[in-house]
């Protein structure tokens, strides 16, 4: 597991410096749907690592997020800014 302090990201960064992550940020400014936008990095974490380190930053008190930064599933959840749907 990768831990950073006092990294400020955007989403957009993450996705495009750690794919197929999970990523933790402190902080987190939030699109409307709950997205992650930006926040503090404090860990960036591969499958088997996330429970433990989700579980040790609530013991902490910290006010955290995350997200994979690659979706696999295909429940089709878009995350982006200001998307609309229209049916025709």
């Amino acid at each position: 597991m990768l831990m950073i302090d006092r990294l400020f990201c955007t989403w957009n960064e993450l996705v495009e410096k750690f794919p197929n992550k999970w990523i933790v940020v402190e902080d987190a400014e939030l699109t409307n749907a709950g997205f992650i936008k930006s926040g503090k990095l404090i860990g960036v974490c591969d499958d088997s690592e996330i429970d433990d380190f989700v579980v040790s930053c609530y013991r902490e008190d910290k006010n955290i997020n995350y997200e994979r930064t690659t979706e696999g599933s295909g429940v089709g959840i878009i995350n982006v800014e200001d998307f609309k749907y229209a049916v025709k």
